[in-house]
């Protein structure tokens, strides 16, 4: 009698839970309906429901998309008004470049010499002359995926001396000149921070530039706690003399790296700890004079290769006050012998890094060689005069813009959504699109959208140029939907206090908020369940 009292109380017991979990499951599906109903259909309200989230939610936002089929605007919000669009002002920069030297211009850099060498293979002066070529140094093209380097970052250098050699040349009695005055020497663009210099994104603008303008700065920790941890520059480990007292900390220790040259110093202080057993990440320091570093490096080369330079390594710049005192900017007339020359890959190759990895140094050589190419003189501000007649002939108005350099690192550039817009729409009516195209990053895929908007319903159908700077984020591009209709978007994010990775993740949300409500989830879903009936393989 008492194991079926205790039997009975059991099965009582069962039923209650039983009771009990379905109406805790019912209750819990009515919570994640509730929580799914709070997510608007609407776009213009998901987007606020998105920025409610966000400590970027007290920005200002400002968006437009249109249909490029025939020009719809399915959405716009404050997209007249102007904003700080950081890398988004590559689009206009790479845009002109392939409208007005096209995709296959080639960049020259020379040495030459002012006579053909002597009997017993003299020369005077031996002149190394820079022409806007970005990619004299370690990188290698074409890009593809992520960013690969070469073991020998003076390669082209090298070449360059092996010609000069073949060419009979024993012996330069004047001096060796690097000649960056295809550029006007204004190494710095308008409004760019002081802070920005000493990094590699701020590197100098030069016409003759060696591996970016930039050295990499690698961090490793000791090998236990207390020790000095590893600091080390490549490609040229003495360039800068290093003041190391950063330290190996222990494993539950926060990792804190501190970085200072003066400018004109040739000091680099590194301090702070690093956890024992981390993985740091490689940073870069600018150089601080290309020129003359290249100079310096080419005199090793060419005495590696039985060739004395007799005289000094000389930096000849043009100037501004050079400039200001020619009635109008002219070539030089000199008559020289070419000895050996270099030629880039062509421009296209060049843009795909500027907009995969937002290069800002490219972009502002592009700059200023769009200037000396169209306006005939190499300076910033003839460059911004052929991207603003540029913008007039893609049909933008003089209040949507305000250019102050090509890279968008200034503080003082503004863009209005719609003007992106309209420079999309150009490109997209462009015989050189696909390069265009090609050249943006893609949605989980490359570039500096490599890591986001990965295991979405956008991943790989976004191609689009991001946008960083602090409280500044931006995201503008080209959607392609399941359906195969065609999308240009502009997002904007300025004066909001949330971090980079914040900023970066709200535009991102919102424009999967966009491709989502023009045809994405739905499209992408009738598509999986075709393919399941078929039993093929499903895209990801």
């Amino acid at each position: 009698m008492h194991s079926v009292i205790n039997s009975n109380h059991t099965r009582r017991n069962l039923l209650l839970l039983l009771l009990a979990g379905a109406f805790l499951s019912c209750a819990s599906a009515r919570a994640v309906k509730k929580t799914r109903a709070k997510i608007p259909r609407a776009l213009g309200p998901h987007i606020d429901y998105i920025l409610r989230q966000s400590p970027a939610q007290h920005g200002f936002w400002g968006i437009e998309v249109v249909r490029l089929r025939d020009g719809r605007v399915l959405f716009k919000r404050n997209a007249t008004h102007l904003f700080t669009p950081a890398s988004n002002m590559k689009l206009f920069t790479t845009a002109a470049a392939l409208e007005k030297l096209g995709p296959d211009y080639v960049f020259h850099t020379t040495v030459e010499s002012n006579t053909v060498p002597d009997a017993g293979g003299r020369v005077g002066d031996l002149i190394l002359v820079g022409r806007g070529d970005a990619n004299l140094g370690s990188r290698v093209l074409p890009y593809h995926l992520k960013t690969e380097r070469r073991i020998y970052a003076d390669a082209v250098f090298r070449e360059l001396a092996d010609q000069v050699a073949a060419r009979g040349v024993h012996e330069v009695l004047g001096n060796l000149v690097a000649d960056d005055s295809y550029f006007l020497f204004e190494p710095y663009g308008h409004g760019w921070a002081e802070e920005d210099l000493e990094w590699g994104y701020g590197a100098p603008v030069t016409a003759l530039a060696f591996n970016d303008n930039e050295l990499l700065l690698h961090v490793q920790p000791g090998p236990m706690a207390g020790a000095p941890a590893l600091v080390s520059l490549a490609p040229l480990s003495d360039y800068y003399q290093l003041n190391n007292r950063l330290e190996t900390a222990g494993a539950d220790i926060r990792e804190r790296i501190f970085v200072e040259r003066a400018e004109g110093s040739n000091q680099l202080d590194v301090w702070g700890q690093v956890p024992v057993g981390s993985t740091v990440d490689d940073g870069t320091v600018s150089i601080d004079n290309p020129p003359l570093l290249i100079g310096e490096m080419f005199r090793k080369l060419l005495e590696e290769r039985g060739i004395k330079v007799r005289g000094q390594v000389v930096v000849k710049h043009s100037t501004r006050m050079e400039a200001a005192t020619m009635a109008e900017p002219v070539p030089s007339t000199e008559h020289r012998v070419v000895l050996a020359e270099h030629l880039s890959p062509p421009l296209r190759e060049d843009i795909v890094v500027i907009n995969k990895v937002s290069q800002n140094l490219h972009a502002e050589m592009l700059l200023r060689t769009l200037g000396h190419e169209v306006e005939n003189f190499g300076s910033s501000e003839a460059g911004l005069d052929v991207l603003n007649k540029f913008a007039f002939e893609a049909g933008i108005s003089p209040d949507e813009f305000y250019f102050a350099d090509g890279s968008g690192l200034s503080r003082k550039a503004l863009l209005a959504p719609a003007a992106v817009i309209k420079i999309l729409e150009h490109m997209a009516r462009s015989s050189h699109f696909d390069d265009y195209l090609d050249s943006l990053p893609v949605a989980g895929a490359d570039g500096t959208l490599s890591g986001r908007l990965e295991r979405t319903a956008a991943d790989g159908s976004i191609h689009a140029k991001t946008g960083t700077i602090t409280h500044v984020n931006a995201l503008s591009g080209y959607m392609e939907l399941p359906s195969g209709e065609q999308l240009a978007f502009s997002i904007f994010g300025n004066a909001h206090s949330a971090s980079a990775r914040e900023g970066a993740r709200a535009a991102d949300q919102i424009a999967l908020a966009i491709f989502e409500r023009f045809g994405g989830r739905k499209k992408i879903r009738r598509r999986k369940a075709a393919a399941a009936r078929k039993h093929e393989p499903q895209d990801h």
